[in-house]
């Protein structure tokens, strides 16, 4: 008998050593000095000096050192690291990977994952933090999404930011950013806010150009210029089928031309004038007809004016010869009367 009671002793010794405590926890999975030791909920599992120590919570996950201790009633979380989500207490639904991710949390919906992500995040919710010290300083801005070494480390009330990149968005405390750069700069490579709809590129955009010398830079060699120029791409290098446009076709399609006023319906407090895609001659029109390129429409009025110089010079020519014979015939008629 003697042995069964010192068995039986043994047996409640390591439930208490381990948290497997007798009552209302079902189903617990519990290794570690203290882990789990006042827990009453269920379905959770606990791994680490001390995990989920306070637990009363379902559906949790912690492991390492002190992860979730103060859990109380936080539920369908997963603490992975030294300190992670060591002072939650009623927030659930959250992922927190790294050594103090999440330490303070208190919000819902949230994943961190890094050393520190997160670790002043006491109420913000529905956060994405990914990187070492990303998301640091947040406390109750919510809707984030902060990837990279201190992304968005300054951050405490802001909310709906979305920032990329080592540093990116360091010093920046309001809502609805966008950052994507490699540094803490405050012009950073792309800005944007989601409020304004504004998207500012600090540097260069090349479109399918590898390495665009200018502000805009497309691979047709189209660009706009540093000063805001507009500039078609028009080499030889580009361009195929060349044929020179005749005078018939040019003529045409100019008569074809009609000139409207009109207002942009998303801009009804500006007048502008110009042309009906859907009306001008084929010529000119773009393959869908939503659209009309300037250029094309500057070749067809070229081409008329050359042609209509031509048609001039001809008509000069006539009328000097015209004004030569009949000074010919004043100076023979001066002379018969004389």
């Amino acid at each position: 008998m003697k042995s069964k009671y010192t068995i039986y002793s043994l047996v409640i010794l390591l439930c208490v050593l381990t948290g497997n405590a007798w009552g209302a926890n079902e189903q617990n999975t519990v290794q570690g000095e203290g882990a789990g030791a006042a827990s009453n909920g269920s379905y959770n599992s606990f791994f680490g000096y001390y995990t989920g120590n306070k637990n009363n919570g379902d559906a949790n996950t912690f492991v390492g050192h002190c992860a979730g201790r103060e859990n109380n009633y936080g539920y369908f979380n997963t603490f992975i690291g030294i300190y992670a989500g060591w002072y939650n207490i009623v927030g659930s639904y959250n992922n927190f990977i790294g050594y103090a991710a999440g330490y303070v949390n208190q919000g819902n919906h949230n994943n961190f994952f890094g050393a520190e992500a997160g670790r002043k995040n006491t109420q913000g919710k529905w956060n994405i933090f990914f990187g070492h010290n990303a998301g640091y300083s947040n406390t109750t801005g919510s809707n984030n999404v902060l990837l990279g070494y201190q992304a968005g480390y300054s951050n405490i009330i802001g909310s709906g930011n979305v920032f990329l990149g080592y540093q990116a968005g360091y010093n920046e405390k309001s809502s609805n950013k966008l950052y994507i750069n490699n540094s803490n700069a405050v012009n950073p490579l792309v800005y944007g806010n989601f409020s304004t709809k504004i998207v500012n590129i600090n540097g260069k955009l090349g479109i399918g150009k590898k390495a665009p010398a200018y502000p805009i830079h497309l691979a047709s060699g189209a660009r706009v210029t540093t000063g805001g120029v507009w500039t078609n791409a028009s080499s030889r290098e580009y361009k195929d089928n060349i044929k020179t446009l005749s005078a018939h076709e040019a003529l045409n399609t100019l008569e074809g031309l009609n000139p409207v006023k009109f207002v942009y319906k998303a801009d009804r407090g500006e007048q502008h004038v110009g042309f009906i895609a859907e009306d001008v001659p084929e010529l000119v029109a773009t393959k869908d007809r939503k659209g009309l390129s300037s250029m094309d429409i500057v070749t067809v009025l070229t081409k008329v004016v050359q042609e209509q110089q031509k048609t001039i010079e001809r008509q000069q020519e006539i009328i000097s010869k015209h004004a030569e014979k009949i000074a010919q015939l004043e100076r023979s008629f001066t002379s018969k009367v004389d």
